[in-house]
Parts: C-alpha cells; sequence; structure tokens
C-alpha cells in the first residue's frame, strides 16, 4: 500500500546564544546548518534516511545553496523552519526551506541536492531510483535561483588549513563550515553589512590536513569568495549586500 506523507516538513527552534554573531544576528552558517538538518530529517521521515540509501549505494549530497535574508532572527526568537521538494534541474532535487519568525519569512533558501554513489561518487540522475517524495513547484522561493557564480580575476586571501573541528562523520568538511571560512576572510566593513542574497557552490571536498587557498573578487554590492585546493576549485560562495 503506498504511503501518504505530507508535502511540507516543519520544526520549531529557538535560537540559542550561539547562533549568533556578534552582531546578535543568527549567523549565515546557522541558517545553512537548519536548512541541511531539516532537509535530512524530511528525507529520513518519508524512508529515505541516510542508513537507508546507504545499504543500495547510494547518498544525497548538498550541491548548491542559496539564501534570501529578509531579516535575521536573533535570540532568543522562537522560530518555524519548513521545507519541501520543489522539483529537479538536471541532475539536482531541488527543495525549498523557509525560516518564519514572528508569523513572517526571515529567510527563504533554495537548495540543490545530487544522488551519488557514496564510494565511487558517481552522480546518479533523478531518474536513476523512484522516489515517492511529494513536490510543491507552485510554492514561491524568495532567493536567487541555484546556479553557476560569476565573477573576474580573483585576488589571493590566505590559506586555510582543514582542522579536525571542521570535519563531519564523513570524514569531510560540513558544508557549513565553508561559509564560516568564507566570512572570515570577508573584510570586517562587509561583514558589518546585512546580506540580501547569498550562494555557495560546492565542487569538491575537503579533508583534514589540506590547505584551502581563499581567493576573493570584489564589485559594487556583491564578494565572492572561492576556495581552491591544490588549484581545483573547492567551493565558491557569492555575498550579496542590502543598500
Amino acid at each position: 500500500m503506498e504511503t501518504k506523507y505530507a508535502t511540507h516538513y516543519e520544526e520549531n527552534q529557538r535560537v540559542c546564544f550561539y547562533d549568533c554573531d556578534y552582531k546578535g544576528r543568527m549567523k549565515l552558517s546557522s541558517i545553512l546548518r537548519r536548512s541541511s538538518e531539516i532537509a535530512g530529517s524530511d528525507y529520513t521521515i518519508k524512508g529515505y534516511g541516510h542508513e537507508i540509501l546507504w545499504e543500495q549505494d547510494m547518498v544525497f549530497l548538498l550541491s548548491r545553496v542559496s539564501v534570501k535574508i529578509f531579516d535575521y532572527p536573533k535570540q532568543p526568537d522562537e522560530i518555524i523552519t519548513r521545507t519541501w521538494e520543489s522539483g529537479k534541474k538536471g541532475a539536482m532535487f531541488l527543495r525549498g526551506t523557509e525560516i518564519i519568525n514572528n508569523n513572517k519569512i526571515s529567510a527563504s533558501i533554495q537548495s540543490g541536492w545530487i544522488l551519488a554513489s557514496p564510494n565511487t561518487r558517481k552522480i546518479h540522475k533523478p531518474s536513476y531510483y523512484a522516489f515517492n517524495m511529494p513536490q510543491d513547484e507552485d510554492k514561491e522561493v524568495f532567493a536567487l535561483p541555484v546556479g553557476k557564480i560569476h565573477y573576474g580575476e580573483l585576488n589571493l586571501l590566505g590559506q586555510r588549513e582543514v582542522r579536525i573541528s571542521d570535519l563531519d562523520e564523513n570524514g569531510h568538511v560540513y558544508n557549513a563550515v565553508y561559509s564560516d571560512m568564507a566570512c572570515d576572510f570577508l573584510p570586517k566593513e562587509k561583514y558589518d553589512k546585512d546580506i540580501d542574497n547569498f550562494r555557495i557552490n560546492y565542487v569538491s571536498e575537503a579533508v583534514l590536513g589540506e590547505k584551502i587557498d581563499m581567493y576573493a573578487f570584489e564589485e559594487d554590492n556583491r564578494n565572492v569568495i572561492v576556495g581552491k585546493v591544490c588549484d581545483k576549485i573547492c567551493f565558491e560562495c557569492e555575498f550579496i549586500w542590502k543598500s
């Protein structure tokens, strides 16, 4: 018998002191962690948890994220995080997520996930496996679409070595940590600005001891940070600032 699942899944959470930066704003990495974790919970509840997929030589990997921030949640706000599957684009499973605070959308997020073999990292097309995940392709996501990040000549800023505390259970840098790395290489006067939209593309995984060369590109109201390992792009991200 086919199991019917709700299209949207949501969780309640209190914004904690450790979720926020020195300006009292919920950190970008905290927003990304919330988005990633609730996606995992949604997959698990609907029968596609990590262990089940792993046994079938499959795993969901986060490929791209775009975040529109309307208003930063702050400690001790009580927020609702809501997520849903929102269609497919090429090899990616698209997902919408929103963080609601005081009955208003504080952040609107689009993420793109790829299905791959955990052993070979071969990417499977969405048609590879018949997922019974309800879709909501009509609900609006206000973030910029996930896609290629454009930039010109890059300037080397410095280097960041991968440390033990950066790693997740898979032995790679956890996805939200890259946003912290990028923020650490922004000029303070830029970081102090509020983000209008942030996008990050995960290209290759970094592991313990690797040294990530950090590069930057800046124009008008936009900063791009790119991390490379041995001249191979590891991640690239874009900050668009509020006027």
